[in-house]
């Protein structure tokens, strides 16, 4: 009876600690003064809602059409890290790579498209600064 109240003890512990991890939520506001690529999807100059959905980070677009959603990885943690987004810029091709929210640094994957434009051309680094305001 013991050994089996510590396996339902641990199961509902793993499973609570599981779920806060992929229930990760935060937004951020920012706006992006260039075109830029997100996956497969080129999203226009304007302002952006930047949200945490469980493991994919949902980009909304704030003053006109536009929307995409990527998976991401966890790249960093820094509790005083600014909100901001990275990008990758080749030329004038620029390509989301990461976002900070809520002090965690959020890698994108490199698309098939941004592998071929390294192949070829020098990266630069952009930083957009962000606001973690609440975002109606």
């Amino acid at each position: 009876m013991k050994h089996s109240l510590l396996v339902i003890a641990t199961a509902f512990a793993a499973l609570v600690l599981v779920s806060s991890a992929a229930g990760q939520t935060g937004a951020i506001r920012a706006t992006v003064p260039f075109d830029f690529i997100v996956g497969q999807q080129t999203l226009p100059a304007g302002d952006y809602k930047v949200a945490l959905q469980g493991t994919t980070l949902l980009l909304t677009r704030l003053d006109g059409p536009g929307s995409a959603f990527v998976m991401y990885s966890l790249t960093g943690h820094n509790r005083d890290a600014s909100p901001r987004l990275l990008f990758h810029r080749y030329g004038n091709r620029s390509f989301l790579s990461e976002a900070w929210i809520t002090g965690m640094g959020h890698e994108l994957s490199k698309s098939s498209q941004e592998l071929e434009y390294a192949r070829t051309e020098t990266v630069r680094r952009t930083e957009v600064m962000a606001s973690a305001a609440p975002i109606r």
